[in-house]
């Protein structure tokens, strides 16, 4: 089966679903299937994708980095003539991966889209089948979509604004060959950490991230565990607001910045780590990062924020706060640290969950299912 991943980013730091689309290629191409990634101009590559590449180059927009070039429908339309037999869009609501789904539709190309969204006020229905049906070309494109995959029941919902054909849930999913528990001090001495204890927050510096939160949830930490540092890894917009926070609150000594990391030392630094933090405050439909740091065995704790909660089992998987409160998350933090055998057993727990419901194997495979449903059709 040739089969054709369209995604607008897929630099190695573009977040969440450029990392998706890149395990997703290598599970199909392990199971014998002819992969091609189809993306904008690619400066920074992951290192191990086993697909071929074709890059629609383009004037992006200076904001979202999306192709705005008149010629992108006819460099994909040469692209597309005949050469796959499924095609696979992720991200619902970017230009490259509607424009791919609006060309394989009229030539007859089966097609799946995977939507990975949720925004902010996901629950507020009447505002979002308002918006939508302001974007009647957009409504109509999706509709013509074979099938719809949603990431979690929150990004599920989401789509369901946009369109009336059904979604099926098929979560993201973490190489627990490549994530695994390591000897702590073994995994800092790998990446040159020395604090005790390290809460370690990974992903992009944005502001739905929350990361402007769990700097100032270090005010109160540091009272109970004066030595506690916070490991902060990633790269985004918000680095000199964060690193002029951390100066304000006088926590230079707490707060470490590591900038983007390369992903072979991934897994020793969440191996690093006493506890995993991901602070979101709004419009997060997953989050990879969480099942990283389960798989690697390590305690999380995260906020109640879109797709979260289902991972997490409501709180049986990883401690659960509410968004954007600081103090609420500092007690969470210190409340893990006090308790070892609460750190322990959530990690247990964290990582029998990946294991059984979050293998990209497994993952990759009902997938495939999708591919041969479509098409029979």
């Amino acid at each position: 089966m040739k089969v054709a991943l369209v995604v607008e980013w897929f630099n190695r730091d573009a977040g969440g679903v450029a990392y998706h689309v890149s395990e997703l290629a290598n599970v199909f191409s392990k199971n014998g299937m002819d992969v091609t990634v189809i993306t904008n101009k690619v400066e920074r590559p992951f290192s191990n994708v086993n697909a071929d590449i074709l890059e629609v180059e383009g004037v992006t927009d200076p904001l979202f980095g999306t192709n705005i070039s008149p010629a992108v429908k006819k460099k994909l339309k040469g692209f597309l003539n005949d050469n796959f037999d499924v095609v696979h869009a992720h991200h619902a609501f970017s230009r490259l991966p509607l424009a791919t789904l609006s060309l394989a539709y009229k030539q007859n190309i089966p097609s799946v889209l995977t939507t990975h969204t949720v925004s902010f006020f996901p629950d507020y229905e009447y505002f979002w089948n308002f918006i939508s049906y302001g974007y009647p070309r957009y409504r109509m494109v999706i509709s013509k979509v074979n099938k719809i995959i949603a990431v979690s029941e929150a990004a599920k919902k989401f789509i369901s604004y946009f369109t009336q054909k059904d979604a099926v849930v098929i979560p993201n999913g973490v190489s627990i060959k490549k994530f695994h528990p390591v000897d702590k001090y073994l995994a800092r001495e790998k990446v040159g950490l020395d604090g005790d204890p390290i809460i370690l927050y990974v992903g992009r510096l944005v502001p739905k991230k929350g990361v402007d939160v769990l700097i100032r949830s270090m005010k109160e930490v540091v009272e109970s565990y004066p030595h506690a540092l916070l490991v902060i890894a990633g790269s985004g917009k918000m680095m000199p607001l964060l690193k002029t926070l951390v100066r304000i609150a006088g926590l230079e000594k707490n707060v470490l910045f590591l900038g983007f990391v390369e992903e072979n030392l991934l897994p020793y630094l969440y191996n690093s780590a006493d506890v995993f933090a991901l602070p979101s405050i709004t419009a997060e439909s997953f989050g990879i990062v969480l099942l990283e740091a389960m798989a690697s065995g390590v305690p999380v704790i995260s906020t109640r924020v879109g797709g979260i909660e289902e991972v997490l089992g409501g709180g049986k998987y990883g401690y659960l706060v509410e968004p954007n409160n600081s103090s609420e998350l500092a007690r969470g933090i210190i409340e893990l640290l006090d308790d070892k055998n609460l750190r322990e057993d959530i990690a247990k727990k964290g990582r029998e969950r990946v294991e059984k419901e979050y293998s990209w194997d497994n993952v990759g495979k009902r997938v495939m299912a999708v591919y041969e449903e479509v098409e029979k059709k």
